[in-house]
C-alpha cells in the first residue's frame, strides 16, 4: 500500500508540474520505540493515454476486426519489447 500511495503522490506531482523531493537518506530518519524505517520504491511514469494516428492497409484492418484484436494493445506490447521495457 505504501508504494501505491508513493506512486500516486509522484504522479499528481508530476500533473500539478511540481518537483518530486530527492528520497531522504534511510540512516538519517530517527524511528521511535516500536516504529521502523523502510525504503519503498516508486517507478513514476506517466501513464496516461496519448492519442496517435495510426495508418494500416485495408486488408490489414479487416483481418483485425475479423480477429478482434486491439490495435492499442498490440503497438503497446510490440513497443515494448522494441523499447526493452515493461
Amino acid at each position: 500500500m505504501a508504494q501505491s500511495a508513493l506512486t500516486q503522490w509522484g504522479e499528481f506531482l508530476t500533473d500539478k508540474n511540481q518537483e518530486i523531493p530527492d528520497a531522504g537518506e534511510l540512516k538519517s530518519i530517527e524511528a521511535g520505540e516500536g516504529e521502523f524505517v523502510s525504503l519503498i520504491r516508486a517507478d513514476i511514469k506517466d501513464g496516461r493515454a496519448v492519442k496517435r494516428t495510426v495508418s494500416i492497409p485495408k486488408w490489414m484492418d479487416d483481418k483485425v476486426i475479423e480477429s478482434g484484436l486491439s490495435l492499442s494493445r498490440v503497438l503497446q506490447n510490440v513497443l515494448k519489447e522494441r523499447l526493452n521495457i515493461g
